[in-house]
């Protein structure tokens, strides 16, 4: 059976306030999900590359159970969220040192350009979460002449 660590939360100084201004209302971060009022213990390291036909994120996520993670995709933005579990049966176990951390994992990522949705794939094998994107042409990006209409006096 996996269990929530009662270990303290580490402290995060390192990013700024606004960066994840989801994570301060936990009412409205993920009402019912599976993170919710759990602290945020892990920001996941991402790999992002592209090809001309797709988009690849590639996101680590290791000791986290596929079932337990949920992707999201609001606007151009990429929500990965997931909860990490200790997997210790017997609550006895002395710990001589444990760095491990458990808990609440949370990633926003921009996407930087248009992708099909419904074309969005997700695969998770050996602590990678690899989420897949067909891209398409954004037509507000093609340069185009338009041209002046003149209008007749009176």
């Amino acid at each position: 059976m996996a269990k929530i660590s009662k270990k303290p939360t580490p402290l995060f100084t390192s990013f700024e306030p606004g960066d994840f201004a989801g994570l301060l209302d936990e009412e409205t971060d993920d009402a019912g999900g599976v993170t919710r009022g759990v602290p945020l213990v892990h920001i996941p390291n991402v790999d992002m590359f592209s090809s001309s036909g797709k988009l690849i994120i590639e996101c680590e996520m290791p000791g986290v159970r596929k079932e337990d993670i949920e992707i999201s995709l609001a606007g151009c933005t990429l929500i990965v969220k997931a909860m990490k579990f200790e997997c210790f049966e017997d609550n006895r176990v002395n710990y001589v040192c444990m760095e491990r951390a458990f808990g609440k994992v949370y990633r926003e990522i921009n996407v930087p350009f248009t992708v099909d949705t419904t074309k969005i794939k997700a695969a998770y094998r050996n602590g990678i979460l690899t989420i897949t994107a067909a891209r398409i042409k954004d037509k507000r990006s093609t340069s185009m002449r338009i041209p002046i209409e003149t209008e007749d006096c009176e």
